[in-house]
């Protein structure tokens, strides 16, 4: 774990998202970030399952021992950043690694985009040692009824068009599995993943705004194709707005309804 994430405000920690995505995945990134540095350092080695670009990995550990992702241009990215020691071009449903050779896995907002989820599960408890740590988090079968525009549409009795809507935004976000906070953890534990921390995040009110950053994200989408960048210009008084409507978000503690679960597990 990075020394300089676990001393940040919860402020601070949205911060360091802000100023390099778009305010609705800066929200969910800053609430993610928070809630792996309360954990304190993973055991190591450790393996990334889902690197990406590695800004998440960059914002929260220091380094990471091995990260897989099937995305190429990603894992270029990754590699700038100087994170991972080792990174591979490779599915999480048939990890390029030996039985028992790692001591902890993260991943972070992945396994719900990838369809063969019981197979990432049981690729995951291979690699881990006994006694091993797994740390994800996932979206929960909450998420989508509590988007603003779903939530809307029920209120106007437009049910048809909630529904489509739902459909929509699941396909957007190429979300294969979404399921109970209960249903996630016994899918862990059939792979001998025995969960003992679970710890909702994403409220309602947060979800909402969620959904509706989507759109006020258009220019970031709009940098992003003309200057490689998400935020081009990092100002930080020129966000004052978004980190005081979205900072105290990121610091709520497993709030009521939440809408995404992180779970610990530890090999069996």
């Amino acid at each position: 774990m990075n020394p300089s994430t676990t001393r940040l405000s919860s402020t601070d920690i949205l911060w360091t998202q802000l100023r390099a995505l778009p305010a609705f995945r800066a929200l969910i990134r800053a609430m993610e970030a928070r809630l792996f540095a309360q954990l304190g350092p993973l055991p190591q080695p450790m393996l990334d399952i889902g690197a990406g670009d590695g800004h998440f990995a960059q914002a929260v550990w220091e380094h990471v021992d091995a990260g897989i992702d099937p995305d190429e241009p990603s894992l270029r990215e990754a590699q700038r950043r100087g994170v991972y020691c080792l990174l591979n071009r490779a599915s999480a449903t048939r990890l390029p690694f030996a039985d028992a050779s790692f001591a902890s896995a993260v991943s972070n907002c992945v396994i719900e985009h990838i369809p063969d989820n019981d197979s990432v599960m049981r690729e995951v408890a291979r690699v881990l040692r006994p006694g091993g740590t797994f740390v994800f988090s996932v979206p929960t079968d909450r998420l989508n009824d509590e988007l603003t525009i779903t939530r809307t549409l029920h209120v106007l009795g437009a049910n048809g068009l909630a529904a489509r809507y739902k459909a929509w935004f699941t396909q957007m976000q190429v979300h294969f599995h979404m399921y109970s906070p209960d249903e996630w953890q016994r899918r862990a534990e059939l792979v001998g993943l025995r969960v003992t921390q679970r710890i909702g995040y994403m409220s309602p009110r947060a979800a909402a705004l969620f959904d509706l950053g989507h759109f006020y994200g258009v220019p970031n989408l709009i940098a992003r194709k003309l200057t490689g960048q998400w935020v081009p210009w990092a100002w930080r008084p020129r966000f004052a707005l978004e980190e005081a409507v979205l900072g105290p978000l990121v610091a709520e503690d497993d709030p009521p309804g939440a809408t995404c679960c992180f779970l610990v597990a530890h090999k069996e």
